[in-house]
């Protein structure tokens, strides 16, 4: 069991924080001593909703790994289970999805309330610019976005995709704007640049007139106390750690001498062929992408948009669903900030 807890991928490590039966035969890595705080800490967020795949896949799984090792002489990847759990996904009927679509929606809604109480406690001057997003002065977008979301040019780069016989999905369309925009003469691009000037200095004037209002002031407060808070707090954290070398029972400063020394005899060669640490990444929370979802934005290629925007806090603090993420990046062509913009409004600039 120690060689699958080792191999098995972040994608399904995910899943065994929401599956019983999984969990249970996964084995827990022992934590070392300085991640306590750490650990603390991350247990007061709230745990992921989970899709209804994920639902369907952790009562399904089981069944099919039983069937594929009597198929294969007691054989079963991770892949292959994979595989077929969504092969039997794909063929189930909108009735039987409906099961697992109702308590992923119960999920989500759980979930929406304990980050909004999460956010209330950690981030209280974030909680404060959501309430107050309509008074705050939205940043203009640069020449090329405006440019880039220019019906006209999106049917020209289109168009000219298609004459080449290239593909034309949103990853091929944004990067032919691209290069549109960097062959563009001087006098093309003036009128973008001249609109954008006109609404930069109304911006500004804007957001002047924001910072003098009470609502600015109240958020500036909250951000304060809680910045003065944080640095309490790692201060703390850093006196009670012992300096490298301590723990040893060896004093810090001759523990820093051999790191020195260590580091002059390191030759280039032997300094390459050192393995790298691995650092674990830090799980914030994030929409749950659906898997029809994520095969769709995969073939538009907006993937890598669809996770980038589905981990924002400002989306996750919204309730919004991947469905609504994906739809507001097909509309966007693609560009993330525009797209938070149209999901949770100026808070997201």
């Amino acid at each position: 069991s120690s060689a699958f807890g080792r191999t098995i991928p972040p994608s399904l490590r995910r899943f065994t924080a929401h599956s019983g039966a999984m969990a249970d035969t996964t084995p827990t890595r022992e934590q070392p001593a300085g991640e306590a705080d750490g650990a603390k800490a991350a247990a007061q967020k709230p745990k992921r909703a989970v899709s209804a795949y994920w639902l369907f896949s952790s009562k399904v799984r089981e069944e099919i790994t039983k069937e594929l090792k009597e198929k294969s002489g007691g054989k079963a990847s991770l892949g292959d289970i994979a595989k077929a759990t969504t092969a039997r996904w794909a063929s189930l009927s909108e009735e039987g999805k409906k099961e697992f679509e109702d308590k992923a929606a119960e999920d989500k809604k759980r979930y929406a309330e304990e980050f909004k109480v999460y956010l209330e406690a950690s981030d209280p001057a974030g909680v404060l610019r959501n309430k107050y997003a309509h008074l705050i002065p939205k940043k203009p977008m640069t020449p090329y976005f405006a440019f880039a979301q220019d019906p006209a040019q999106r049917e020209k780069a289109t168009a000219t995709l298609k004459a080449a016989g290239a593909e034309t999905g949103m990853k091929h369309i944004t990067s032919k704007l691209a290069e549109m925009w960097k062959a563009a003469s001087a006098e093309d691009k003036k009128p973008f640049e001249e609109k954008h000037k006109q609404e930069q200095a109304e911006f500004l004037q804007k957001q002047k007139e924001w910072q003098a209002t009470p609502e600015f002031a109240e958020i500036e407060a909250a951000a304060k106390k809680q910045a003065e808070q944080q640095k309490e707090e790692a201060g703390g954290q850093e006196a009670s750690t012992p300096p490298k070398g301590a723990k040893r029972g060896r004093p810090a400063k001759a523990a820093a001498g051999d790191e020195a020394k260590t580091a002059e005899q390191a030759t280039p060669t032997s300094a390459a062929k050192r393995p790298r640490k691995s650092v674990s990444a830090k799980e914030e929370p994030q929409v749950a992408i659906d898997a029809d979802v994520l095969a769709e934005a995969s073939k538009a290629g907006l993937e890598a948009m669809l996770r980038n925007l589905a981990g924002r806090p400002e989306v996750v603090a919204a309730g919004k669903t991947s469905r609504e993420v994906f739809k507001a990046l097909q509309a966007s062509g693609g560009l993330v900030n525009p797209a938070k913009r149209a999901l949770v409004g100026a808070a997201g600039a």
